[in-house]
């Protein structure tokens, strides 16, 4: 297995390890579940924004041998064998991760374009022009897209030809709200979307029209709904909302089955019997038929977390701007944690005996990640 990793670790760097992170808070050495492979500058020290953020988290395909790396300065990055293959440069930073599948790369950018390309080539086989700011990675369904705007829009679109095929909108509220968007999900033949109003809807796939609608987070400012996680053995609908907290809603009517409180909640991720919430000051875990809490991992006050990514008994989460921290899923304990100065702002991208994660200054850092 160690040999597997650093094999796939290497794939993916012709640069030595030549950052200086900051000293790790917890985790004893021999307790650690990863250790730092490699980093790979992508963007120039000389052309890091100011308080940079990178919140598109890699991908890569299934033979574990190209990884593909959205990044701010609008680049789509394709690494393979320890070299960038291609890059496709787009008129708007890359906010969300690109989506692949099969042959094709679905890349959408805050200057309001989608883009499907070539894996192999980077050619590009068709584009759309959305006309709004893509934040989130694509989801894919029965030959469609479904993307997500920052103008509270999310437009389906044909797989195969780039058409636009139906467009579903919500006006923001006239009050404050929180920038970010819900990806869309999909389940039991439902698109299930977000909204800063405090919206869910459960649309059809086919045409856009409603299911059904619910306000989950009554009146007020700061109602925003960032954050949905729906699965096809699950009746439950997860949502984050940032004035509820966290809740439960059946899929099939949006009644809520229960609901938890967590100021500032704005991200949701399933993992087995658990579904973990972030919100202002924590990361909770959370029962997913009951709705119990499990435990409570508190950040520094008033921080967030990232969107978390779990596997092999880890929960790796990004503090807001701050270290990557490892987790052990089932207590919540402290394994480890990782930051090389500038922080993160994304989700890593776990495989099996490694993960991948890009810091606000623009570096690719592998992990290797111990049994």
């Amino acid at each position: 297995m160690l040999q597997a990793t650093a094999a796939l670790l290497l794939a993916f760097s012709n640069l030595p390890l030549s950052h200086t992170p900051r000293s790790e808070p917890s985790g004893k050495p021999a307790d650690r579940p990863f250790f730092i492979g490699n980093m790979v500058r992508l963007i120039e020290a000389d052309r890091v924004a100011y308080q940079p953020r990178e919140t598109a988290t890699p991908v890569i395909d299934a033979t574990e041998s190209r990884i593909y790396l959205g990044t701010s300065d609008g680049k789509m990055r394709c690494r393979f064998r320890g070299k960038t293959a291609w890059i496709y440069r787009a008129a708007g930073s890359i906010l969300g991760a690109p989506l692949l599948n099969g042959e094709t790369l679905y890349v959408g950018s805050a200057d309001g374009m989608l883009a499907a390309l070539n894996r192999i080539t980077g050619e590009v086989r068709w584009k759309l022009d959305i006309h709004e700011e893509l934040t989130e990675s694509p989801t894919l369904a029965e030959g469609r897209l479904f993307v997500v705007s920052s103008e509270e829009s999310v437009t389906a679109v044909d797989a195969a030809s780039g058409k636009s095929l139906w467009k579903f909108h919500r006006d923001p509220p006239g009050g404050f709200t929180i920038r970010g968007n819900a990806r869309p999900q999909v389940a039991h033949n439902t698109v299930f979307v977000g909204f800063a109003d405090g919206t869910v809807a459960a649309l059809q796939p086919a045409d856009g029209v409603a299911r059904w609608s619910r306000n989950v987070s009554g009146q007020g400012d700061y109602l925003d709904v960032d954050s949905l996680d729906a699965r096809e053995d699950d009746s439950h609908l997860y949502v984050a909302s940032a004035k509820t907290g966290a809740l439960a809603l059946d899929a099939a009517t949006g009644e809520t089955a229960w609901s938890l409180p967590l100021p500032g909640a704005n991200h949701v991720l399933i993992d087995g019997p658990r579904v973990y919430f972030g919100g202002r000051g924590a990361l909770l875990a959370v029962d997913r038929s009951t709705g119990k809490e499990i435990w409570r991992f508190k950040l520094k006050a008033d921080r967030y977390p990232e969107q978390p990514a779990a596997g092999s008994g880890l929960v790796l989460v990004a503090e807001e701007r701050g270290p990557l921290v490892v987790l052990d899923s089932s207590s919540g304990r402290v394994r480890g944690a990782f930051d090389p100065g500038s922080g993160f702002s994304q989700p890593p991208l776990l495989v099996p005996g490694a993960a991948f994660i890009v810091s606000n200054a623009g570096s690719l850092f592998s992990l290797g990640l111990l049994p």
